[in-house]
């Protein structure tokens, strides 16, 4: 596979610019000399944890220190379809989630992304993420996530509001048809412009709503029936999350990274998603992580900035 040119940022409505400003998951925070992707996302071992040491934050990796790389595994296209199937069998024989009286969905999560500008991506250190978003009507949401930046010594805490978010109720309102959902999703592609393919813009809009909302069975099944149609689509086993959690994955490769949601084999129950380079660019050579998450708690809450129990 040849080295491609990095595509151009894809144009986003202002109120999803808004919701994903801070996450790092989808947006690079470094500017850079050439035009790139705003998602990037991998698995990463527990060493990548910070060291909390004299009150002092040690972060794994210096400025000058190499990539984190992993083994391109093959991915398998022919199951893609099957498994995606068998998922939504699964996901529709669940019970729905407590649905509460709270005006909140909360969800917790941990992640390590990569820093992408001059040179080979590294992989920043591993942190938790909190998301308040409204549950039925548009309003604003609250975003915490300590991050990690160097030169600097220390956590920096930040609480961000995220005005007129959309609600978690417009992914529950999804079509339940699959063919219906798919072609929902390739329209909204459409109306934003250039970016990622139809297809790589359909998948990385499943995942952001497998990663972030809390939808009822039928929502769910709908969304891997409809991933099962996207043209690409692949299985990759023995993949790791940022919770150290092992599983399988369904991928999508885009130029030249690759994608994945990581789900227990044995369960179907969503872990998080993985990045990385499935060939040599600018960015590092071919295995290069450029992130990872894994989600640790869902919930509905009363109040904006309330917790659940953990």
């Amino acid at each position: 596979m040849t080295e491609p040119s990095a595509p151009p940022v894809a144009a986003l409505p202002a109120v999803r610019r808004q919701a994903l400003r801070h996450h790092l998951l989808t947006e690079v925070r470094r500017p850079s000399r050439r035009p790139r992707r705003v998602r990037v996302l991998v698995p990463v071992s527990a060493a990548l944890a910070v060291a909390v040491t004299a009150g002092m934050i040690t972060q794994p990796w210096a400025p000058d220190s190499a990539p984190v790389v992993v083994p391109v595994a093959q991915g398998e296209r022919v199951g893609a379809t099957p498994l995606l199937n068998r998922m939504a069998v699964a996901a529709a024989a669940k019970p729905a989630p407590p649905a509460g009286t709270g005006g909140y969905v909360y969800i917790r999560s941990r992640g390590a992304f990569a820093e992408l500008g001059e040179g080979p991506a590294r992989l920043r250190p591993v942190h938790e993420r909190e998301i308040w978003i409204p549950r039925d009507e548009r309003g604003d949401g609250l975003l915490r996530q300590p991050f990690f930046d160097a030169p600097i010594v220390g956590v920096i805490p930040e609480r961000e509001t995220l005005t007129d978010v959309t609600p978690n109720a417009a992914r529950v309102d999804l079509p339940d048809d699959p063919d219906a959902l798919l072609a929902k999703l390739y329209a909204e592609r459409e109306q934003r412009g250039r970016g990622s393919s139809r297809d790589g813009a359909a998948f990385t809009a499943i995942g952001d709503i497998l990663r972030e909302s809390l939808v009822p069975p039928r929502t769910r099944a709908a969304l891997y029936r409809a991933a099962a149609k996207v043209p690409g689509v692949e299985v990759v086993r023995g993949v790791t999350d940022a919770a150290g959690r092992r599983g399988i994955a369904v991928a999508h490769t885009e130029r030249s990274r690759r994608d994945e949601w990581i789900f227990d084999e044995q369960t179907f129950d969503y872990l998080g998603e993985r990045s990385y380079l499935v060939a040599d660019t600018a960015d590092g050579p071919a295995g290069t992580v450029l992130g990872t998450t894994a989600v640790l708690q869902r919930a509905v809450v009363a109040q904006l900035g309330q917790r659940p129990q953990r």
